[in-house]
């Protein structure tokens, strides 16, 4: 049983709206059921319609049924390892590859999870029974490096340089228009939003704070090739800020340019072009630094040759 109280900012939401604001590990499809079924009650009376419009201090009991035990899967799935030692592996994920299951049965096979279970035959618990190992994550059209942990004490200490913003990560993406200056940052905070996309560059003061700094590589007719560094790990951060200024990063079906997106097709870019690059951070085992690369997938390469021609 899950207690929510609506504060004055989310009076007027739609009951379902709210519910993915407050619950975004569950599915659309998820929440329409629970309303459905009868398992949501706002003020204590049960609530079948999802449009129903909330108030300020309405308060909310979500009833969530328990999920059977899927048990996850140990899967021979090829892995792209680049660094392995006792506490930890740094893997260069594939595009399409999600990182791990959801709580509510989806993806249950094909994951990261699945692949490094197999692999490593034991995970670090931490990160919950869905995704043991899993230190951080890239969304699934994303590729690059990941890093896992073997063992608690090395999940939390990697956790630790990532809480503290020790862990330097660089992306390299395309972007739409000739991004200028040509070096710079993006500060601004980000939320998560109430319409079709799920976080947006947020004005008011609940939003988190988010830094990105970049650096423009080259243009390429009327694109840029950009290396990101991101200070933050804001969901969705990068697509996010870059889309709110007007260059959103190429092949991106949530933030990015439907149309350039389909005339980029064909050139054969069918993923969002957002490549997790570089990795600095002190391994667990003796603190000391590592920096470690992961080149730009092959389908990636083919559309930067196909625009340089």
């Amino acid at each position: 049983m899950r207690h929510h109280t609506v504060t004055s900012e989310e009076s007027g939401m739609r009951l379902d709206q709210y519910l993915a604001k407050v619950k975004p590990d569950l599915t659309r499809a998820f929440i329409q059921k629970l309303i459905k079924d009868g398992s949501v009650f706002v003020n204590n009376k049960k609530t079948l319609k999802s449009a129903h419009r909330l108030r300020e201090n309405d308060e909310l009991i979500i009833l969530v049924p328990s999920i059977k035990e899927i048990g996850i899967q140990a899967e021979k799935i090829q892995l792209d390892v680049v660094y392995e030692d006792k506490d930890i592996i740094v893997v260069n994920k594939p595009a399409g590859m999600v990182v791990h299951p959801t709580d509510y049965g989806a993806h249950i096979s094909g994951t990261l999870v699945n692949a490094l279970m197999h692999h490593c035959k034991d995970l670090s618990g931490i990160g919950g029974e869905k995704r043991p190992g899993i230190v951080h994550r890239l969304d699934k059209d994303t590729s690059g490096l990941i890093i896992s942990a073997k063992n608690d004490k090395a999940h939390n200490y990697v956790a630790r340089q990532i809480e503290n913003r020790e862990v330097t990560k660089k992306y390299i993406t395309l972007l739409k228009g000739h991004l200028t200056p040509k070096e710079g940052s993006i500060e601004a905070p980000i939320e998560k939003s109430y319409g079709e996309k799920d976080m947006r560059v947020s004005g008011r003061a609940n939003g988190k704070y988010a830094l990105t700094h970049y650096k423009v590589k080259e243009y390429l007719g009327d694109y840029s090739l950009v290396e990101v560094q991101i200070v933050t790990g804001r969901t969705h951060q990068i697509r996010v800020h870059f889309s709110a200024i007007g260059h959103p990063v190429c092949g991106d079906s949530m933030y990015g340019d439907k149309a350039l997106n389909s005339k980029l097709e064909t050139l054969g870019l069918n993923r969002q072009f957002l490549h997790a690059a570089e990795l600095t951070f002190k391994l667990p085992k003796d603190e000391k630094e590592i920096h470690l690369k992961a080149p730009l997938p092959k389908e990636l390469k083919d559309v930067l040759k196909k625009l340089k021609a």
